[in-house]
């Protein structure tokens, strides 16, 4: 099923700008966006996602450490 768009969400997307979409089909709304500006916001969630593990586990052995080295 094709998505329309107002005149006012075409020019949003031709300036780059993002546009929220109700679709009840889909049952939530829907955001459009240009790929690059998603390839952009992927990669950083990613990085992001990458900190949070590589903290965890800096953590995790930070505290396996002390539990094996008391002072």
């Amino acid at each position: 099923m094709p998505i329309e768009l107002t005149q006012a969400q075409y020019q949003a997307v031709r300036r780059g700008e993002p546009v929220r979409l109700s679709l009840p089909e889909v049952g939530e709304d829907v955001v459009l966006l240009r790929a690059a500006a998603f390839d952009g916001l992927k990669e950083l969630l990613e990085e992001d996602q990458e900190r949070k593990a590589i903290a965890a586990t800096a953590l995790e052995t930070a505290a396996k450490w002390a539990k094996e080295n008391p002072f």
